[in-house]
């Protein structure tokens, strides 16, 4: 294997099928993350609409302790609570293999086209560590990551979690902040 600095890290350069794998994995952990949304939603007893209101810019860890919080409030079932613990478990070797692909930097050999995922770790010490990928690889963690995602929304299903979408439109562009900026504006005119 070549060093580090022999190593093309321009990800232009990366193989077509390996950034195409990339690609998957991002829109399936996109699609999971919805999934851990969907039932944050549905074991607080709200709509997904406001259930995004809440989840959507919380990070994967806080999702998952929101998560564990809520559906031991939501769920009586016992052996469902087992089920979801097994399934959260699942959910974060998901992650962490989204991670792995969309954190850490890769490299090419440009003499024999062989890839690496170059790992960096500081916990306690700094460790970097090359690991041969390809794009089958990174194919088969991206459908782990999707089949995870449709498990806990098969869960979500069985166990009557699902949220509902809202039953009507909420028009409230005229609740944004510039639009009550304005409104401000027309009252004090009208007063002066």
């Amino acid at each position: 294997m070549a060093t580090l600095e022999y190593y093309d890290f321009d990800p232009r350069n990366l193989p077509q099928d390996l950034l195409a794998a990339m690609g998957l994995m991002t829109t399936c952990a996109a699609y999971t993350e919805s999934c851990v949304d969907e039932a944050i939603a549905g074991c607080l007893g709200v709509d997904y609409e406001y259930g995004q209101a809440v989840t959507t810019h919380m990070t994967i860890p806080l999702r998952f302790n929101v998560l564990k919080s809520a559906a031991e409030i939501r769920i009586d079932d016992l052996d469902a609570l087992d089920e979801l613990d097994v399934l959260l478990d699942r959910l974060d070797e998901a992650f962490n293999k989204r991670n792995a692909v969309v954190h850490h930097i890769w490299g090419r050999d440009p003499e024999t086209g062989n890839v690496v995922m170059v790992k960096e770790t500081a916990r306690g010490r700094v460790e970097i560590e090359p690991i041969p990928m390809s794009a089958d690889q990174v194919k088969s963690d991206a459908l782990f990551v999707y089949d995870a995602g449709i498990a806990l929304f098969l869960f979500l299903k069985a166990h009557n979690l699902v949220p509902p979408l809202p039953t009507a439109p909420r028009p409230r562009w005229h609740k944004s902040k510039e639009e009550r900026k304005k409104r401000r504006e027309r009252k004090l005119k009208a007063s002066s």
